[in-house]
C-alpha cells in the first residue's frame, strides 16, 4: 500500500485534537494531590440526581442497541424549543453536528468563515472537506467582528460558523448586530450558530438565534448536554436545522449515534429547570472572585460569559508550566499569548486563586 497516495491529502496540515493532559500525569509532574482540571470547560458538579437514577436504571438493558431516533429525547426538546421534529437532530456532542453539516455542504474550493480565535473545530472540518478556511481576527475587546465577516464572504463561501458565547474568549455579539448580520448574509451561505454556553448567559442582550430559526433561512443552530448539564463523558447534543440539512445530516450520521445512556441522562436532565438556575448563578458568583482576584494580581482578562475566563500573558509557557506546578490545569493555546481557565465550585476558586498567587509571585508577574 502506497500511503501518500491513498490517504486523502486534504488530511496532511491537519493536527488531531489535543485533549489536554490526564489528572494523574500532573499529579505525578507536581506532587500535588488535590489537582484541579480547568482545561477542558468541564462542569465541576455531576450530572443531575434525576439523570443519574435514570441512568442507573437503564443499565441492564444495554444489551440492546439505542433508539436510533432518541424519540422520547426529540419529542421533549422540540417541545421546549418550540419547533417541528423534522427540524431536530440528536449528534454525538454538537462535534459530531458540526462535522455532518461540513459533510453535507462543502466540497473542494468552498469556504468556511468563522472569526479567530474561536472554536478549533472549525478549521478542521474545513480542511477535512477541502474547504479553503477564512479566519477572521476578532474585533477589540475579544469580540466577534460580523462586519468584517460579512466583507470576507464570496461567492465560494459555503458556511459561516459563529460561536456565541465565544470560545475561548467568553464574549458574546449583541442581538442588533446579529440581527444586522442575518439580514445581510447572502442567500448561498448557510450561518451555523453554535451555542455550547448560551446557559451560563447572564448578559440580556445575548441573541438566542433559536428564535430567528423559521425554518426557511439557511440558519442552523447548535448546542450540546456536555456544559450546564455535566455530560461531557457522554457526548450528546442537538441541532436546530433547516428540514433539508437535517435530511442530509439523518442520512450519513452513524445508524445508532447516540447511545441509551446518553439519550436517557438528557432526557431526564431536562426537567430540571431549578439546578440549571442554581448551577448558572453559582458560576457567575465564582467568575466574580476570580476577577477581583486577576484584578488584584494585575492579570489581563476578558469579562466572560461562559463557564472559563480567558487571561492574557506575555509568557503563556511558562505561566502554563508554574500552574501545573500548583496543580492547576488550565488551557494552553501553545505560544499564543493567552490562556484559558474553567470555572469551578467554590473551593476549587479558592485553590485557583491560591495557584495564581503563587506563580505571579514566582515569576514577577503574568
Amino acid at each position: 500500500m502506497e500511503w501518500e497516495t491513498a490517504i486523502r491529502a486534504e488530511l496532511e496540515p491537519m493536527v488531531p485534537y489535543a485533549p489536554g493532559l490526564r489528572v494523574s500525569e500532573v499529579r505525578e509532574r507536581s506532587g500535588k494531590q488535590t489537582i484541579l482540571k480547568l482545561s477542558s470547560n468541564e462542569h465541576p458538579c455531576g450530572p443531575f440526581p434525576s439523570a443519574l437514577s435514570a441512568m442507573e436504571a437503564v443499565l441492564p438493558r444495554l444489551n440492546r442497541y439505542p433508539d436510533g431516533s432518541a424519540r422520547a429525547l426529540r419529542r421533549e426538546l422540540c417541545a421546549r424549543l418550540g419547533v417541528d421534529d423534522e427540524h431536530l437532530v440528536i449528534g454525538n456532542g454538537s462535534n459530531e453536528l458540526i462535522r455532518l453539516i461540513a459533510q453535507a455542504v462543502l466540497r473542494p474550493g468552498d469556504e468556511v468563515v468563522f472569526a479567530w480565535p474561536s472554536f478549533v473545530v472549525y478549521p478542521m472540518v474545513a480542511q477535512m472537506s477541502g474547504a479553503t478556511a477564512v479566519k477572521v481576527p476578532l474585533a477589540s475587546g475579544e469580540v466577534h467582528d460580523l462586519d468584517a465577516m460579512l466583507a470576507a464572504i464570496t461567492e465560494r463561501t459555503r458556511i459561516v460558523f459563529l460561536c456565541n458565547p465565544n470560545n475561548p474568549t467568553g464574549t458574546i455579539y449583541g442581538r442588533a448586530a446579529f440581527e444586522r448580520f442575518l439580514a445581510e448574509v447572502p442567500d448561498h451561505v448557510l450561518v451555523v450558530v453554535d451555542e455550547a454556553y448560551f446557559e451560563f448567559v447572564t448578559d440580556p442582550d445575548y441573541p438566542d438565534a433559536i428564535e430567528s430559526f423559521d425554518g426557511e433561512r439557511p440558519l442552523a443552530v447548535l448546542r450540546t448536554f456536555s456544559k450546564i448539564y455535566s455530560l461531557s463523558g457522554l457526548r450528546i447534543g442537538y441541532g436546530v436545522l433547516p428540514a433539508p440539512l437535517a435530511a442530509a445530516t439523518h442520512k450519513i450520521r452513524e445508524p445508532f449515534n447516540v447511545n441509551t445512556v446518553a439519550q436517557v441522562a438528557a432526557y431526564y436532565s431536562l426537567g430540571d429547570d431549578a439546578e440549571v438556575a442554581r448551577r448558572k448563578a453559582e458560576n457567575q458568583e465564582q467568575k466574580t472572585y476570580i476577577y477581583s482576584a486577576f484584578d488584584r494580581l494585575g492579570i489581563s482578562y476578558v469579562r466572560s460569559e461562559t463557564n472559563f475566563v480567558y487571561l492574557h500573558t506575555d509568557q503563556p509557557v511558562e505561566v502554563f508550566e508554574a500552574l501545573l506546578g500548583e496543580g492547576v490545569i488550565v488551557r494552553d493555546f501553545g505560544t499564543a499569548p493567552a490562556l484559558r481557565v474553567g470555572i469551578g465550585t467554590p473551593e476549587d476558586t479558592r485553590i485557583t486563586i491560591a495557584a495564581f498567587e503563587a506563580v505571579v509571585d514566582r515569576l514577577g508577574g503574568v
